[in-house]
């Protein structure tokens, strides 16, 4: 029991990194991104590719990825993103669907359908965590995503920049009236969730392998964490992440992997039918940004 609340922990860290930038770019911009798995692949994939091509560390390569995420998540949010924005739910489902699909044939064009792993010494050496033997990748992953959490934290609640960020949040037209300039705080929002993103998927190849189609189920796990935590909440994510990491933890050890997404999605649809607003989310019209709480 004590080893899989230890590996769902570490597990559950890290896709509460997968959902924060999600549940980022929801609460600030109101836009569900229906691409956002396959952002986890493409920083997986890559990162992983250029470990095994160049043999970079992979958490060099990471740092490259995530470095490369910055320019191309500028080109998206002003081909995809920006003339969704404030349109119809249907026109920013139909937008972000098509960039999976577009992300989706791009990554099977360049990397082949085959699976990519990487087999990175430091990663795979085992350490003793509270008596559990796991792989020290795994908690670098975790560490990192903390890091990550803290540092998003800092920026909203201690910068100029986050309280912009949480102005818009709760009222776009009345941020721009006082002089916050609301496309930037959008496209820094977009950015910034897209680099979380990737940085997550980076930081998941090193015990995992990927495919150009793995972004479906991380795309999948991502809105349960969300929905879970309640979107638009930073901490929501934090807490839905690991309880959900722990969850599919336990259902693969007890009950078998092939049971762990199926008791998954049914506490999915419990949550979705008791508490739709979720652990940490608001029940209110527009934005549902809690910021860091």
């Amino acid at each position: 029991m004590w080893n899989v609340l230890i590996l769902g922990l570490l597990a559950g860290g890290v896709l509460a990194l997968v959902a924060m930038g999600l549940t980022l770019i929801f609460g600030v911009m109101d836009v569900v991104n229906f691409a956002h798995g396959e952002f986890v692949m493409l920083g997986m994939i890559v990162t992983a590719t250029l470990t095994n091509v160049l043999g970079l560390s992979p958490y060099l390569a990471a740092a490259l990825v995530v470095l490369a995420s910055i320019p191309i998540s500028l080109i998206i949010f002003q081909l995809v993103i920006k003339p969704s924005l404030g349109r119809s739910l249907y026109v920013q489902v139909f937008a972000t669907l098509g960039l999976s699909i577009v992300l989706q044939a791009v990554a099977l064009i360049v990397f082949g359908p085959s699976t990519v792993s990487i087999n990175d010494p430091v990663a795979a050496q085992s350490v003793n965590l509270l008596g559990v033997s796991v792989e020290l990748g795994r908690v670098i992953a975790f560490v990192a995503a903390l890091v990550l959490f803290f540092g998003v934290w800092l920026l909203l609640e201690k910068s100029r920049l986050g309280q912009e960020i949480r102005a818009v949040a709760q009222d776009n037209g009345a941020a721009q009236i006082v002089g916050i300039r609301v496309e930037r705080v959008y496209l820094t929002v977009f950015v910034t969730g897209i680099a979380l993103t990737v940085a997550a998927g980076s930081l998941i190849v090193p015990f995992q392998a990927v495919t150009p189609v793995s972004g479906l189920s991380f795309v999948l796990v991502s809105f349960v964490v969300v929905v879970l935590g309640g979107f638009g909440s930073i901490i929501g994510a934090l807490i839905g992440g690991l309880i959900v990491g722990v969850i599919e933890t336990a259902a693969g050890y007890y009950l078998g992997t092939e049971w762990s997404q199926g008791v998954l999605f049914l506490i999915f649809v419990i949550i979705l039918l008791v508490r739709p607003s979720g652990l940490m989310g608001r029940a209110t019209s527009g934005a549902h940004f809690a910021g860091a709480r």
